[in-house]
Parts: structure tokens; C-alpha cells; sequence
């Protein structure tokens, strides 16, 4: 009986093994799987269809790219010669762009007059004025201007050294563009990343002489690099406190002499009076300024 088990055995394994090599199309049922599971691959398994293409790895040709960028809900997102930025709606309505074209130096100007092609972006309806300053960035491509100028990568490094170093409170911080005046105080400096490079803001005014800072000269700065090293962005802004005279021209209440022999006195006594106020209670707010300025994209070769 076993015998005859064993032969009825061999001759079923025979028709199976027949079968495998018959041109029979089989179908294959695919159970659809709860969201939370996943398909893998084992030895014999068969393939999943899927809707979704294959994945590819990112190339250098193909890299991968961002979300598109959202500003605040009280910023509108705005373009000048590729710059993409957000301006804050409480002040501006908008904003103007120019492009300025390269000035050499000339033996006829002033030694610091000259500029490479560089992106002007001036603000509209801006809630104040300013003696000196419109509310105002500049993007300079830093080759080109140190080329026009040595003195320009002082500058440039400078400012590179100290946005790595970061110290609380410099007692300079390097500019563009150059004035024929002295840096008179660096208010409130802090450090801001923006999209594609890094910068340090502070309250400041320029002046050639001992004078109070004021409403009609004081500003919001904000000098950076983009990571690449290839651009410089120069914003001021103006900008006015209750702390400040009404005008550079008021004199002081002790004259001007007395005024002038004490100036540093009143300097490091109004950098440490301003370190204690609320961002709100500049205009404009200080808040807004910086989220303007940590919205700015300059891409590579916005000025070839």
C-alpha cells in the first residue's frame, strides 16, 4: 500500500513539473494595503503595481529645489532683477528698482565716488524722511567693486570677520558705501540670517562733528554677504525714537561745548538706554525691518 502511495506521489510531482513549462498566463491578485504599510520586495514575491513613477536620486544637472517662499501674512513677496524679498505692508506700499551703472573713479570726484553696476531698491510711501537717507538696499557684486578700488576689500573682510566672530558690541562695523563722515554709534547690532547669506543690523548715524543723534539723520543698517561671497547688501533705513533730538541742529541743553568734550559719554549712554527699548517702539518697528531684510534672495549671477 505504501509502494502504491509513493508511485501516485512521483506521478503528481511529474504533472506539476510538466505544467511549469506549458505557455499559461497566470494572474496575480493584489490586496490593496492600509496606508500605514508598506510593500517590500522578498525572494518570489511578485511586483506591485504602482501609479507613482520611480524615484530618482538628485543629480548636479537635475538638484533638487525649495518650497516656493511664503512671507508673513503682513509682507507681500516682491522681484528686482531676480532679488526676491518681502516688503512689510505697514511701510511701504511698494518699491522702486534701479539699476546703477558702473562709475569709475576719476581724479576729478571724490576718492570714495565710484560704485560697480549695483541693484538700487527704494522703498514707497515710507512713513519717514530722513536728511541724508531714503529707505534704500543696494546689492553690490564684490568682485567687481573691489576691482574698482583697494580699500573695497578691507572692507569686505572686515565684515566678514566680524559676522563670524559676532561680538555684541563693535566698535565699528564696516560699511558701504563709503561717506565722507564718521560711524557715530552702532545701536541695537544683531546678527540676521537671510535666505542665502548672513548680516548684522545696528542703529547708526553718520556725522562729521560732535552732534546729538536725531529723527532727521538716524538709521536702521543692515551689511551683509551672501554665502557665496559674490554680493554685498548695503540697506539703510530711516529711522525714529523717542530717545533721539527732534532734528541734528537742536542744541543741547548744557550747549554745545560741554555737548562736544562729553559726546562719548552721551554715545555709550544712548547705545545702553536703546538696548533696553522694545522693538515696537521705533518707527519703524525694528521687527519689521528685520523681516525684510531675513527674506532676501540674491541669486548666483543676479549681475553678471
Amino acid at each position: 500500500m505504501k509502494k502504491v502511495i509513493f508511485l501516485f506521489s512521483i506521478i503528481s510531482l511529474l504533472m506539476v513539473a510538466l505544467a511549469c513549462n506549458l505557455p499559461i498566463t497566470t494572474k496575480t491578485e493584489v490586496t490593496a494595503l492600509p496606508p500605514d504599510k508598506t510593500v517590500t520586495d522578498t525572494p518570489g514575491s511578485p511586483e506591485v503595481p504602482t501609479d507613482e513613477p520611480p524615484a530618482q536620486e538628485p543629480t548636479a544637472e537635475d538638484p533638487l529645489t525649495d518650497e516656493p517662499f511664503v512671507c508673513n501674512e503682513h509682507m507681500t513677496l516682491g522681484s528686482a532683477f531676480g532679488v526676491e524679498f518681502c516688503t512689510p505692508t505697514a511701510i511701504a506700499s511698494g518699491f522702486t528698482q534701479a539699476m546703477i551703472p558702473e562709475k569709475l573713479p576719476d581724479l576729478n570726484n571724490a576718492p570714495w565716488d565710484f560704485n560697480p553696476d549695483t541693484i538700487e531698491i527704494v522703498l514707497t510711501d515710507y512713513p519717514i524722511d530722513n536728511l541724508y537717507h531714503d529707505p534704500m538696499i543696494l546689492i553690490y557684486p564684490i568682485d567687481d567693486f573691489i576691482a574698482l578700488g583697494e580699500n573695497i576689500e578691507g572692507i569686505v573682510t572686515n565684515l566678514e570677520t566680524l559676522l563670524a566672530d559676532q561680538p555684541p558690541n563693535p566698535d565699528t562695523i564696516p560699511f558701504l558705501p563709503i561717506y565722507n563722515a564718521a560711524q557715530m554709534m552702532q545701536g541695537n547690532v544683531s546678527y540676521l540670517d537671510f535666505r542665502n547669506g548672513s548680516g548684522v543690523r545696528f542703529i547708526t548715524q553718520y556725522g562729521q562733528a560732535a552732534a546729538p543723534i536725531s529723527n532727521d539723520c538716524a538709521t536702521y543698517s543692515f551689511m551683509g554677504l551672501t554665502d557665496n561671497g559674490q554680493y554685498f547688501v548695503s540697506a539703510t533705513f530711516p529711522i525714529n525714537h523717542e530717545l533721539f533730538y527732534p532734528d541734528v541742529l537742536t542744541e543741547p541743553a548744557e550747549g554745545w561745548e560741554i555737548f562736544s568734550e562729553n559726546f562719548m559719554g552721551y554715545i555709550n549712554n544712548m547705545e545702553s538706554e536703546l538696548a533696553m527699548q522694545q522693538p515696537e517702539s521705533f518707527i519703524p518697528n525694528l521687527q519689521l525691518l528685520d523681516e525684510m531684510m531675513s527674506s532676501f534672495l540674491i541669486p548666483v549671477d543676479t549681475l553678471p
